[in-house]
């Protein structure tokens, strides 16, 4: 049973984590497998087999119990929790449980997602508290998970939310692509949603949850500026003050093909989570 996976970048949902221990279920056959913090697949069947076999795990390899606080961070389109390994080291160093979710965000549209991160959530376990980083995509994914009241929310509390490049504003240039076979195939539905007619439509985040909104020009994006123009137009949100919210947004300079690969990325990221602000 135990063999090497690439993870599951793009064709599998994780739908419980713990301890880098993660069961995921394969976007269309619905197909459940255990995979260990080295992506060694360790069981397969029903969810509830594979948790069986997580808990029989826990006293073979020791397992520590995870308590606290946890971030979850959701990678944006075509990306896996890869891009995080940076920040998830750094979070960690800093006394926070950490699950990098991966997600098929080429195969399903935006919304779609929505029942694998009820489901994760709903099985957490062992925190009182739960922050959320998005990248690119994955900030509208948010909005439509906080827009609902699921069972998992007297659980535990949402902590504080940081949103890196985040497509609030989306591109008419996302209407055209996604008419071309080669881009719906490669990019999936997700496109025709980043028009910004359709991300209109998607409920506002609401609430005094702390939010914190991070901008980071990659080589892609200088490539893409003229036409991506995602980064323009942030309004105050709700009732705060500008001097407040100049304290929630900042820009970094950018080297890095991967953001995250940049350090003062992270260390703004441990801050805001920290304190609830940048400065």
């Amino acid at each position: 049973m135990d063999f090497f996976t690439f993870g599951g970048k793009q064709f599998w949902e994780d739908v419980f984590y713990y301890q880098k221990w993660r069961i995921q279920r394969h976007y269309r056959t619905k197909k459940y497998r255990l995979l260990d913090n080295w992506d060694i697949c360790r069981a397969k069947g029903s969810f509830e087999e594979c948790r069986q076999a997580f808990v029989r795990f826990i006293e073979v390899y020791e397992i520590p119990r995870q308590q606290g606080k946890l971030v979850v961070l959701l990678h944006g389109l075509g990306e896996s929790k890869g891009v995080f390994k940076k920040l998830w080291k750094k979070l960690e160093q800093n006394g926070y449980h950490v699950a990098a979710i991966n997600y098929p965000s080429t195969r399903k549209s935006i919304k779609a997602h929505l029942d694998q991160l009820d489901f994760f959530l709903t099985h957490t376990e062992d925190v009182e508290e739960v922050s959320f980083v998005t990248k690119g995509t994955s900030c509208l994914l948010l909005r439509y998970l906080l827009s609902k009241r699921f069972a998992w929310h007297e659980k535990f509390r949402i902590g504080k939310i940081i949103q890196i490049n985040p497509t609030n504003l989306g591109s008419e240039w996302c209407a055209v692509l996604s008419r071309l076979k080669i881009f719906y195939y490669i990019f999936g539905p997700a496109l025709q949603e980043c028009v910004p007619d359709n991300i209109n439509k998607i409920p506002q985040l609401q609430g005094d949850t702390p939010l914190g909104l991070i901008f980071c020009e990659t080589f892609s994006d200088k490539i893409l500026r003229p036409i991506v123009k995602r980064y323009e137009g942030i309004k105050v949100p709700g009732d705060l003050r500008e001097e407040d919210f100049s304290n929630q947004c900042i820009h970094i300079k950018n080297s890095h093909f991967n953001i995250f690969d940049n350090p003062e990325v992270a260390e703004s990221c441990v801050r805001f989570l920290n304190q609830g602000t940048f400065k």
